[in-house]
Parts: structure tokens; C-alpha cells; sequence
């Protein structure tokens, strides 16, 4: 995929920073405006996309009947031969995006429905012969992804993030939060990832850089504008946005893939994944404000920002604060209460809802689609080890050859070559499944399940290096105030310097500590 043009890249942020959503795939880029002028991209679009489909049409056609034309090319069964079909569609969907990203999961969903479990065409099957019953899914299994545990913990972070927002507990934090920085260009930068980064746990990644870049738009206009440090202070937003989200099981959806990935002794518990995953986060923001300070050093002596909000103290607004500080609480206690944190996540959801301060049009503006997306990604992982296909696929290669860590390094690497280009959600939904399948199957790596899926769900979440990889990126380059060139500079060093991070942290876990 090539880079996009920046006047619809300008456009995409522009509508992303309209619409708000409560959260949003990391690099599902928004729709560009419908005016007149736009009616010949529109068309052009279209038929591009039909093109798109049809060429992915032919592939799985060809994915189909290859086994028939090539016979001792990957000994399937029939069900596994559909699912791999429909497993190619899906990688070729999310990577070329004729439609929508969750329309793709919902396409998924349908397909494993219809052709491999037992809910769907099993009578014409049988019938000729071609599927023996006992190798089909439970269609009650395939519809399952939309019930996942992980999709109620997603909700109640949806929930607590736009009752944070509605109520500006988010805005005040940030405040109180900025305050110790003082007014040193350098300092008020590291303060402002510090504080995105925090938010950027709990809330939207876009979320929270469109409140950022808004907090920060005054100081834009003070400071002279062939003053290189505002270039820093405007990357900080995404950057700090990108990499706080991997702090929390709920900062992502690819954190949310890997957990559901993991089951029994290889399960992780909210503080586990905290505990793993936040000092990571810590590390990788201080790094990218040293790339920043670096590339783009302050003129300017002092700066200051000014946010003029107060905490309210209404009964709605109390509820607020309470049940936002309980629910964060019982999700870095667990370990002492029992109580699990899919469970946890139904605080907000029931206490928010019941005392009207989420109200019905705050429902609608929970994600959907990322929680379709996230289940498309759960079902075609189930339908992967339930036929077996993903242990076929993992025996093609021979990895008698190589360690653990090379192979996790690998996968990541190619998984965040992937998230560069298309969705972080849609990146993980095709690596995950394939990386559990690889490790399970690989004979003593050495490496545990748990972290090796902690380390792939990191690795979507570092694609940050160019202006359409994350749509915090797209909405820091509609700010005018950067470039192209910029961002690929400053995006592409910290990228590549977390992962590099990342693979040294695993390396130590597991050969150090």
C-alpha cells in the first residue's frame, strides 16, 4: 500500500477528530468528507474496491482447488480446506480493505457459520459426501466470539472512558497532572506524553489525542512557527498515545486479541499484564521524548498551557470520580479479592447505566465495530485450533532450527511491519492465531505462551511510522504543524527503538530473571 495523499490524509483526521469515537481500531482510518468535489475519488474508490473484491474472490478460488490440482502441497480435510479459505479472504480483506474492517469480522463470522459448523450447510454436505459431521464446529462455538469475556472488559473500558470524558474528570486530571512540569519547553513536552499516556490506558488512543492536540492548540499559536519544538510537542501527543495504550489490558484491541488467545496456566490477570507491561510503556515514552528533544530541540525558553476547568460536585459528577477510582482499584487487586476483571468490567457498565450517566446515546457511541472486529479475530482463532488447521500450518516450517526468541521475534517483526499499513486490531487478528499455533507446536522454545503474546500484542501497537499507520498520527498531521517527512523520521526511530526495547525486556524475562 503507498502512502496516501495529504489531503486525504487531512480529511481522514479532520472526521475522526469530528466523530470522537469512545475507541476505535488503532489505524482504521475514518471516511474523507462526501462534498461534490469528492464525487470522482468516491467512484473511483468504488471501483477499486470491486476490483479488490474480486481479485480476493479469484485467490480463495485458487486456495480452494490447489489441493486438487497440486495434491501432496498441504494434506487438508475438507473443513480444514474451508477454513483456510476463509482465513486467506479474511488476511486479504484486512489487508487491502475493500469494506470495513468490522464488516470483514462479520463476513468471517458468517462464512465459519455457514460452511464448517454444524448450523449450516451440513445437510447438502453430508449429502455428497463431502464433510464427515464430526469434524464440524458447533455453531453455538462460532457465535460465541460475540460473548467473549474480553469484549465485556473492552465495554466497561468504553463505559468508563466516555463517563470520564462527559463529566471532564479527564480534562481536571490532566490539570493536576501537568502541574509538576513547570514551564521548561522540555519538561512541559515529557509532561504532556506522561499525561497522554495515562489517559491513553483506559481511553481511546484517538480518543485521548484529540483532547491533547485541544489542550495544546493555544500554545501552537505563542510559539513562533520556525520554532523546530513544536514539531516535538505535536508528535508527543501520538506517540505517547500509541505506546500508553499497551499499558492496560484494556488500552487496545490487540491486547484484548491476545488475552483471549491465552487460557488456563497461560491466562493473565489484569495487575499481571500491568505489571509486564507498564514499566515497557514507561521506558518506551522517555525514549521517544529523548528522539523528540533530539530531532526537534526547543527555541523557545518557556512555554505554558492553560486549562480552565474545575471538578464539579453534583451527584452524577461524585458517581463519576467513585466508580471510575473502584473499578481501576478491583482491576489492580485481583489477586487479593478473586474477583476477575471480565467480571470487574460490569462495575461501570450496571453503575454508570443504572444512575443515568451513561444514557442511550452514550451507548451508541461505544465502538461497536471494534468489539465485532475483536470477535471476528476471536472466532477465526477458535475456528484455526478447533479444525486443526492452525497445527498444519505450523508444521510447514521446521523450527527444530531455531530458538524461541528468534521465532517470537520473527512473528512480531512481521507483525508490525503489517500494522504499519493496515488496522492494529486487524494485524493482530491475523498474527496471534498463527504465533500460539507456531509456539505450541515448536519443540521447547523456551519462551513463555504468556509473554510471547504479550510481546505480539506490543509489537501492533509500536507500528507507528507513518502518517495513515494510527489514526492519532493522522490527527497530529492535520494539525498542519508537521510533515510527512517528519513523522516518518520521528515515527520510524521510536518504532523501531521500542521493538528493539520490547525484544531486550523479553530477552532478559527469559534468560536473566
Amino acid at each position: 500500500m503507498t502512502d496516501a495523499p495529504s489531503e486525504v490524509l487531512k480529511a481522514k483526521a479532520a472526521a475522526a477528530q469530528q466523530k470522537q469515537p469512545a475507541d476505535a481500531p488503532e489505524n482504521q482510518p475514518a471516511s474523507a468528507p462526501n462534498g461534490p468535489e469528492n464525487q470522482n475519488k468516491i467512484a473511483a474508490a468504488r471501483k477499486m474496491n470491486l476490483l479488490k473484491l474480486i481479485i480476493i474472490a479469484c485467490i480463495c478460488i485458487m486456495t480452494y482447488f490447489l489441493p486438487y490440482v497440486v495434491p501432496d502441497t498441504l494434506p487438508l480435510t475438507e473443513i480444514q480446506q474451508i477454513t483456510l479459505v476463509i482465513f486467506v479472504g479474511a488476511a486479504l480483506l484486512w489487508i487491502l480493505e475493500p469494506m470495513p474492517v468490522y464488516a470483514t469480522s462479520l463476513t468471517i463470522i458468517g462464512s465459519l457459520c455457514i460452511f464448517i459448523s454444524d448450523g449450516g450447510l451440513t445437510p447438502v454436505m453430508t449429502y455428497l459426501k463431502k464433510v464427515d459431521p464430526s469434524h464440524l464446529m458447533k455453531y453455538q462455538t462460532v457465535l460465541n466470539s460475540f460473548s467473549s469475556p474480553v469484549l465485556i472488559l473492552f465495554l466497561g473500558g468504553f463505559a468508563l472512558a466516555i463517563a470520564s470524558t462527559k463529566y471532564k474528570l479527564d480534562v481536571n486530571l490532566a490539570k493536576i497532572l501537568l502541574k509538576p512540569f513547570g514551564k521548561k519547553p522540555g519538561m512541559v513536552t515529557l509532561g504532556i506524553m506522561s499525561i497522554t499516556g495515562i489517559f491513553a490506558m483506559f481511553m481511546s488512543n484517538t480518543a485521548t489525542t484529540v483532547m491533547m492536540l485541544a489542550m495544546i492548540a493555544p500554545v501552537l499559536t505563542m510559539v513562533k512557527k520556525d520554532d523546530p519544538g513544536i514539531k516535538a510537542l505535536v508528535l508527543a501527543v501520538p506517540f505517547a498515545a500509541n505506546i500508553g495504550g499497551i499499558a492496560t489490558p484494556v488500552g487496545t484491541p490487540p491486547n484484548a486479541i491476545a488475552l483471549s488467545a491465552l487460557s488456563g496456566e497461560n491466562s493473565i490477570n489484569f495487575l499481571s499484564w500491568m505489571v509486564m507491561c507498564f514499566p515497557m510503556a514507561v521506558i518506551c515514552i522517555l525514549a521517544a521524548w529523548a528522539v523528540l528533544h533530539f530531532m526537534f530541540p526547543f527555541r523557545s525558553t518557556e512555554i505554558s498551557i492553560t486549562i480552565d476547568s474545575r471538578f464539579s460536585k453534583d451527584w452524577k459528577s461524585i458517581v463519576v470520580y467513585v466508580i471510575f477510582a473502584l473499578t481501576i482499584l478491583l482491576w489492580m487487586t485481583e489477586s487479593k479479592h478473586g474477583i476477575n476483571s471480565n467480571v470487574v468490567a460490569l462495575v461501570p457498565l450496571i453503575g454508570y447505566t443504572a444512575t443515568g450517566i451513561l444514557t442511550t446515546s452514550d451507548i451508541k457511541r461505544m465502538n461497536w465495530d471494534v468489539i465485532w472486529l475483536i470477535a471476528g479475530g476471536i472466532a477465526i482463532g477458535n475456528a484455526l485450533g478447533a479444525t486443526g488447521l492452525a497445527d498444519k500450518l505450523a508444521h510447514i516450517v521446521d523450527y527444530s532450527q531455531f530458538s524461541g526468541f528468534m521465532i517470537i521475534a520473527a512473528l512480531a517483526t512481521i507483525g508490525w511491519g503489517l500494522s504499519n499499513f493496515i488496522s492494529n486490531t486487524a494485524a493482530a487478528n491475523l498474527m496471534i492465531p498463527i504465533a500460539m499455533a507456531v509456539l505450541v507446536n515448536a519443540p521447547d522454545t523456551g519462551i513463555q505462551m504468556s509473554h510471547a503474546m504479550v510481546i505480539m500484542a506490543l509489537a501492533m501497537s509500536f507500528a507507528m511510522t507513518l502518517p495513515i499507520s494510527t489514526p492519532p498520527n493522522a490527527l497530529a498531521y492535520a494539525t498542519g504543524a508537521v510533515s510527512n517527512k517528519d513523522i516518518m523520521k520521528a515515527g520510524g526511530t521510536v518504532s523501531v527503538l521500542c521493538m528493539l526495547l520490547a525484544f531486550a525486556a523479553l530477552y532478559l524475562i527469559e534468560h536473566v530473571f
